[in-house]
């Protein structure tokens, strides 16, 4: 049986006692940081650098608070606390080059008392295992979280015999949530992806925590009674706009769960997010939350793509229909949101924590049994049903110098059959854009830079 909240609960007394000592050293550490400015600190797994270790430079006492540690690509085998400086830490490669692993040691990062000038960003974390908060721990202040990847954590229970947030706990803070993939985590009793606990208008100084743009996917409560296994809100008034919650599995609320908790009325706001594929179902809840009819309940669309399954596809109803008054900030891949991704020329967010930048997707190649020398191409439609198709062909050169010529401009549907060849001895490259008001993106290389503009560009409608 889930655990009775109606209490706050506490963590093991070496969780509190390590905290109370970091509050001590803090007031030594501000009163140095008012005699210098900010500074940068590199660290770096393979050396040279000013530290292998992120928490050696979080535990630095000449790293001071406001500063940034920026975190080269490299695997970081260890668990990540700030209890008494608000740092920057970013990763300088993005999550997929920069890995922070717990190894089931405790929460892979637990961030106490910080405020918004603290900022965790670029890392991949996982492996983190705790009765809380297996990811991420927050507890107070109001840091921020971006452009992380969180997976395979989860908060399995202890000797208090509960286990809430597998990816992150949110307790009593006001936290920024924003452009993250929270994937494959666990928890035992509720918030298989996240949990937000006391987070609220009734609990000073918490309210109220932001959970925007991101991609929640797959993530689990074990328990029979378990709650929540996408997000588990309990006695808390968080704003849940503009995500993807897919695929992920409870007793209940396999997408979302709202817990009751007497005497305390807070409900959360949860606007412009697709709910899909969530088992039992993707929403439910102890009193009388219903989710605001802005949400949606259909395929998300994802993947795949050189974001791996989160990127949203050319016809994925994600294209630009996130919320307004979003926080403002790079997506997961580090590339700047509200593109325009539907291509009626005007920009808009995305819902979910990756951008599509008006790419078409999904582009196959098949022989005609007929004429062995052509080709069938076909591809993702958009959702934007006014978009036509210029399909772009490079022989020899796969678009990576500005190559390339107009082989069929302003096709309705989204197929072709090329009956030319290209010349003896090459190879002919495709690349498919889509246009309404303006001609979409020619893409990213494999290498995740965008391509240069084709020379010989499809003429206008």
């Amino acid at each position: 049986m889930a655990e009775d909240r109606d209490q706050p609960p506490r963590r093991h007394p070496g969780f509190l006692k390590r905290r109370a000592g970091n509050l001590a050293l803090a007031v030594l550490i501000l009163a140095a940081s008012a005699l210098a400015g900010a500074a940068d600190w590199i660290v770096d797994d393979n050396g040279p650098a000013d530290f292998t270790k992120i928490q050696d430079a979080v535990n630095a006492f000449y790293v001071q608070p406001g500063d940034t540690i920026l975190v080269k690509p490299g695997l970081y085998l260890e668990t990540l606390y700030l209890g008494s400086k608000d740092l920057v830490i970013r990763s300088e490669g993005g999550p997929f080059a920069t890995i922070l692993d717990a190894q089931e040691m405790g929460s892979a990062v637990s961030l106490i008392g910080r405020t918004s000038a603290t900022r965790i960003e670029g890392l991949t974390i996982r492996n983190g295992r705790d009765q809380t908060g297996g990811g991420v721990y927050i507890y107070g202040g109001g840091p921020v979280l971006t452009r992380n990847v969180i997976t395979g954590n989860s908060a399995a229970g202890g000797y208090l015999g509960y286990g809430y947030g597998g990816g992150i706990e949110v307790y009593g803070s006001a936290a920024v949530i924003t452009h993250n993939v929270i994937q494959g985590n666990t928890a035992l009793d509720g918030g298989g992806g996240i949990d937000v606990y006391y987070a609220g208008p009734s609990t000073p100084g918490s309210c109220c925590p932001l959970i925007v743009q991101n991609t929640i996917l797959g993530n689990r409560v074990t328990s029979p009674t378990g709650l929540g296994g996408g997000i588990l809100v309990a006695a808390s008034e968080p704003r849940v706009d503009s995500c993807v919650v897919s695929g992920n599995a409870a007793a209940a609320g396999g997408g979302l769960y709202v817990e009751k908790i007497t005497g305390i009325p807070d409900s959360p706001d949860v606007a412009t997010s697709i709910f899909y594929s969530n088992t039992p179902g993707d929403t439910d809840g102890s009193g009388s939350f219903r989710l605001p009819a802005s949400n949606r309940h259909t395929d998300p669309r994802l993947g795949p793509g050189i974001w791996m399954n989160w990127w949203p596809r050319s016809d994925s109803p994600a294209l630009d229909s996130g919320g307004t008054g979003l926080p403002a900030g790079a997506d997961l891949t580090g590339l700047p949101t509200a593109a325009d991704s539907d291509l009626d020329g005007a920009a808009g967010a995305d819902v979910g924590a990756v951008e599509n930048r008006g790419e078409i997707t999904g582009l196959l190649l098949a022989s005609d049994p007929g004429w062995p020398v052509g080709a069938i191409l076909s591809w993702d439609g958009s959702v934007n049903q006014a978009v036509v198709f210029n399909v772009y062909a490079s022989d020899g050169d796969p678009f990576r110098s500005g190559d390339g010529f107009c082989l069929a401009a302003g096709l309705q549907a989204p197929t072709l059959e090329d009956l030319s060849s290209p010349p003896a001895g090459s190879a002919r490259y495709y690349l498919v854009t889509g246009r309404d008001g303006v001609e979409g993106s020619t893409g990213l290389r494999s290498d995740g830079i965008p391509r240069p503009a084709i020379l010989a560009a499809c003429p206008p409608p």
